[in-house]
């Protein structure tokens, strides 16, 4: 008689199948939190480039700047110096935020440009947004 100690075929079979298994269901979860952590980073961003926005605004007798790259020392004339650089977003690599504003009444609005980058958190093209009115929008 022989006794052998080891695992059988079957028995190795059957418990790769079961870490599959487990790795099929835990992984869109993982996944679906990165995309929830990128998100929150991204809404942070536009946050705090409204601060820096809101700083210059009371620098500049109410005033928004036509682009935000003014609010960095070296995209400004007389120093700036409200951040150090404009933020990307992090879903999106390479891809910085767009800006628009109007004089009348003074306003601006923001959305992160990294198309389809948010979709994973259940986030629309062109959000999330920050206008001053409303504050930050995430969804339409």
């Amino acid at each position: 008689m022989r006794n052998k100690k080891g695992f059988t075929l079957i028995e190795l079979m059957i418990v790769i199948a079961i870490i599959a298994i487990l790795a099929a269901i835990l992984v869109p979860n993982f996944l679906k939190a990165r995309a929830q952590g990128q998100l929150a980073a991204c809404e942070s961003n536009l946050k705090n480039i409204a601060t820096a926005l809101e700083m210059y605004a009371t620098d500049n007798s109410g005033d928004y700047p036509t682009e935000l790259v003014t609010l960095t020392s070296s995209g400004h004339a007389t120093g700036g110096g409200y951040m150090k650089t404009i933020p990307q977003c992090p879903s999106a690599r390479g891809t910085s935020y767009a800006y628009t504003y109007c004089t009348i009444p003074d306003n601006f609005t923001m959305w992160c440009t990294g198309t389809s980058a948010h979709t994973a958190a259940g986030v629309s093209d062109k959000y999330p947004q920050y206008n001053p009115g409303q504050g930050l929008k995430t969804k339409k």
